[in-house]
């Protein structure tokens, strides 16, 4: 097959100064795929004070970090109070987690990254109560309560609230928390006029939180865990998409009409269009790409404990779910391309901890279409399994420390969760893989992951075929190529990418020396790709 093809430009992609101490401009009138998102678990990645969790003023602190590797979008998991360590179920909406810091210090890390000329997401599940919160704690079995309305109970006597994935009517039923804390989960009220305007004038608090329409020190956009149309599939809170959220957003985007919000769709299985047709929101997660990449995982089909892992790559169906997923999302909307998240195991133990199998995924996850997510770690190849020894504890392998160096008891590493249990048996810290894994040594490599990934991002920033422009599926006569061109007013860029574990060729005459390769060689007008080994062209 002839492809017409110009000269990758290697001094992009090999040679060009990754760093920049120049502060960018906020990229308002750019498209949201040109923004690179980093998925933070914040407990996780940077201790600032010596406690073993991570904070805001950690995360502020390594903003020159993420600015070298090229991120320009943060987003953080909960920061509200919560006695859960994923902060996902909220004991009070408006103090932060005294372990992350205070609301001082949000706001100095907001303005921080803003003056980076990067954005910052902030996630968000509003739907739920925990005991402790007041409006359950003064409402529980008091009717009287100011709070009453606050918390959906299915009685007049307050004795019955609503509850998580748990049978109305029951009897309270505790979650077992991480360490060792047991919590009530409960219904707010969500078809209540008071809650629904709580909700608009508390996601609008973060959008403009001095009211100064300057949003210098307010969110870019919101993440919204867990969205439903039927909450929970009880029935009792329906057409949630048009009757609830889209006008919390609609109220939002009048003060800031640049705020981006993206959804998680609930059923994982599916594409989001209709959250996002409904719900007045900008993109939803593209999780059938996900699933074709990284394998489905054992929580998702029913398994117990060990999630699938990835044998081989199916170049084939990686392809169609792409090409499926762009006819699926409306015109003027997004999906979030990403290979892993704080509820998914690594990509990298998905692929049996394999770097050839690690360097296709980062070029799928940067390359192909859509708005790339990584999720911190990610680019270091850190491994983690779910677990199976409790609800809540079973996910801190894949949201243990980020290893900045290969010494846990290093100053800024946030093992928060060191000598706690099993898991911590089985930490990259414990088994001595960190040494490989860290930061630091694989900044002093120039072959390391964290380099390809460093490099693709930069190449991604500066290619706009690579941003903006469509998706050609090329055929190639291999069944194990992955091969497709992205193209935006004359720009083109070439990708091919042997998914399999057999070597695979495939005819490519005219090509020129200049180009940016790994396993490949060329014989004659013939293309050899080793296995998972790729080339890469841009005209």
């Amino acid at each position: 097959m002839k492809y017409s093809i110009f000269l990758f430009i290697v001094s992009i992609l090999l040679n060009q100064s990754c760093s920049s101490d120049r502060t960018q401009k906020t990229r308002d009138d750019e498209v949201w795929n040109s923004e690179i998102i980093y998925h933070v678990f914040q407990r996780s990645f940077y201790d600032s004070n010596g406690d073993r969790n991570g904070d805001l003023n950690g995360l502020t602190q390594k903003l020159d970090y993420l600015k070298e590797l090229g991120v320009t979008t943060i987003l953080c998991t909960p920061l509200y109070e919560s006695d859960f360590y994923h902060n996902y179920f909220a004991k009070n909406y408006d103090k932060i987690d005294p372990k992350y810091g205070t609301m001082e210090d949000y706001l100095a890390m907001i303005k921080a990254i803003h003056r980076k000329g990067m954005k910052f997401i902030m996630d968000m599940e509003t739907q739920y109560a925990q005991n402790g919160n007041k409006w359950f704690d003064d409402s529980y079995k008091n009717p009287r309560s100011t709070y009453s309305e606050f918390i959906y109970y299915s009685d007049s006597l307050n004795q019955h609230p609503d509850q998580f994935y748990v049978q109305s009517g029951s009897d309270l039923v505790f979650f077992r928390g991480w360490p060792d804390t047991k919590s009530n989960i409960v219904y707010l009220n969500l078809n209540n006029k008071k809650v629904k305007d709580w909700t608009k004038t508390f996601y609008a608090h973060w959008v403009d939180p001095n009211n100064d329409g300057k949003f210098d020190d307010g969110v870019d956009g919101f993440r919204i865990d867990h969205m439903m149309d039927n909450l929970d599939n009880k029935g009792t809170f329906t057409n949630m998409f048009v009757n609830f959220w889209e006008p919390v957003f609609k109220y939002c985007k009048a003060i800031n009409p640049k705020l981006f919000v993206v959804g998680e769709q609930s059923n994982w299985a599916e594409y989001g269009e209709d959250m996002i047709v409904k719900g007045g929101i900008d993109a939803s997660f593209g999780f059938p790409i996900y699933f074709a990449i990284a394998g489905t995982p054992s929580f998702f089909i029913g398994k117990s404990a060990d999630s699938t892992l990835r044998n081989d790559l199916n170049a084939n169906n990686i392809g169609k779910q792409v090409e499926q997923t762009l006819t699926k999302i409306p015109k003027g909307k997004y999906f979030i391309n990403f290979l892993e998240n704080h509820d998914t195991q690594r990509f990298a133990t998905a692929v049996k901890d394999d770097k050839r199998k690690m360097e296709c995924g980062a070029i799928l996850n940067i390359l192909l279409p859509g708005i790339p997510s990584i999720y911190y770690g990610q680019e270091l190849g850190v491994t983690g399994q779910i677990g199976d020894w409790g609800y809540d504890v079973n996910h801190v392998p894949v949201r243990e420390a980020f290893p900045w160096t290969p010494n846990p008891e290093d100053s800024g590493t946030a093992v928060f969760y060191k000598d706690s249990g099993p898991w911590w048996n089985k930490s990259y810290f414990k088994t001595g893989a960190s040494a490989k894994l860290a930061l630091s040594v694989q900044q002093k490599d120039p072959e390391s992951l964290w380099n390809l990934y460093r490099r693709l991002i930069h190449f991604r920033r500066d290619s706009k075929a690579i941003r903006e422009g469509n998706f050609i599926p090329l055929q190639t006569g291999s069944q194990d190529i992955l091969a497709f061109s992205r193209e935006n007013n004359g720009e083109k860029v070439i990708v091919m990418l042997n998914l399999s574990g057999q070597k695979v060729k495939t005819g490519l005459p005219s090509l020129k020396k200049s180009w940016y390769e790994s396993r490949t060689t060329i014989k004659g007008d013939t293309l050899h790709l080793q296995p998972y080994g790729y080339a890469i062209w841009r005209q």
